[in-house]
């Protein structure tokens, strides 16, 4: 329970105590889903600590999971038994799976009514993540890319320029291999949510994923299989056999080179090497003009049914997407703000930026974001581990990039 129905339930004790209790109206519960706890639990527990200081008589009782496929696992079983929360932070790569589902509230009545949307620092590309169509379903609060992170006391001892990092992936893997260290000289992060890093390899070579009538694969061309010689030669690079998880502790303890992640995580490495080793981040490699990254993240998307708490569902999101809330979360962790108001600001994120260079690498990838991708149909979330599974071969020489690419091909257009 919230303070603030804390206080309330007191108050009216005290009357009744006096035999004198007052009416009071029972206090608007929210239940709200997340994921990602070790980076994310600070700044949401103390925002929701403001939201409900702001706004009397709001209770919201937060729940959290590990990561944004567990929480759609989690939906779609409490959808059948009655007990969707009322707002979630959810994976971008999942909106369309809730949209189609009738699990989210389409949000363009709510944003219509808002006479300055415009002016509130939500730009056209951060508000195209979380649509399917022409309709809003979710309004984006953190986002990331992908990003190499380099341990530059790794980098000088294998005569590497730690004022020169490589840009490309052949320089990238050159330097991979001339770096000793216990987990290896680098690790490609293949397990993230809906292969993120698979269709940011596609996408930042100038491919696509789909046809646009969403009919026929498309990854299966040049592009396709030029991801898969990357991760062939990234393999070749001295890449270990390990978990996610696993890769996560070896570079935070300065056991591992190069490391391509996630940018959410900038701010737990930087803190976990203080006073061990310095950590740098260099852009993930893309072709330009035509290379987009998808922006992983998530939006905040409406799942209740009931009226009065879509106002105060619609009220929590303004709150969390705004440029105040943006900016303490983006300081509190390394994802990156969507409110334009908050990185533009100097007192907000404008000189914050200026000295945090790694994390300035990360917005200036905004640019070339794109909405992440999803698979259409009933059968999207069975694709995942099929392509995940051809990646791993591919960077453990169990399997050609060719042969991997047909066979993926050809199962995951017998799944749509």
């Amino acid at each position: 329970m919230g303070s603030s129905a804390i206080s309330k339930y007191a108050l009216a004790l005290c009357f009744a105590a006096a035999g004198a209790a007052p009416a009071l109206a029972e206090a608007t519960t929210l239940k709200v889903l997340y994921s990602n706890a070790y980076v994310n639990k600070e700044s949401i527990e103390e925002l929701v600590q403001q939201f409900e200081a702001r706004n009397t008589g709001v209770d919201i009782k937060l729940d959290v999971v590990k990561n944004y496929t567990e929480m759609t696992q989690l939906m779609l079983r409490a959808s059948m038994t009655g007990d969707v929360p009322d707002v979630g932070f959810q994976g971008l790569s999942f909106v369309r799976l809730f949209a189609e589902r009738g699990l989210a509230v389409p949000l363009q009545p709510f944003i219509a009514k808002e006479n300055d949307w415009q002016q509130r620092g939500y730009s056209q590309s951060v508000m195209g993540m979380a649509k399917k169509g022409d309709e809003t379903f979710g309004i984006p609060y953190q986002v990331s890319v992908p990003i190499v992170y380099f341990n530059l006391d790794l980098v000088r001892r294998a005569g590497g320029n730690p004022h020169s990092l490589p840009t490309t992936w052949q320089g990238i893997t050159d330097l991979a291999k001339k770096i000793d260290a216990p987990s290896g000289g680098i690790f490609f992060d293949y397990t993230p949510t809906a292969n993120w890093t698979f269709i940011a390899l596609v996408q930042s070579l100038g491919g696509q994923m789909m046809t646009p009538d969403e009919k026929q694969v498309a990854f299966n061309g040049a592009e396709g299989l030029e991801a898969f010689k990357i991760l062939k030669d990234i393999g070749h690079s001295g890449m270990r056999d390990m978990t996610r998880d696993q890769a996560k502790q070896a570079f935070a303890a300065g056991s591992l080179g190069v490391f391509v992640t996630s940018s959410s995580d900038i701010t737990l490495y930087t803190k976990q090497a203080a006073g061990q080793f310095e950590i740098r981040v260099a852009p993930f490699p893309s072709k330009q003009p035509g290379g987009v990254l998808p922006a992983g993240g998530n939006a905040l998307m409406i799942h209740t049914k009931d009226p009065e708490k879509q106002k105060v569902a619609w009220d929590f999101i303004k709150f969390f997407t705004g440029a105040d809330a943006q900016t303490l979360m983006a300081k509190s962790t390394a994802y990156i703000p969507v409110n334009t108001l908050a990185i533009s600001d100097p007192a907000r994120l404008g000189d914050y930026y200026k000295g945090e260079p790694n994390l300035k690498v990360a917005v200036s990838q905004l640019p070339i974001m794109t909405s992440w991708f999803s698979f259409p149909g009933e059968n999207s979330l069975k694709i995942t581990p099929v392509i995940e599974d051809a990646m791993r071969k591919v960077l453990f020489q169990q399997a050609e990039p060719q042969d991997a690419l047909e066979q993926i091909a050809k199962a995951v257009q017998g799944l749509m």
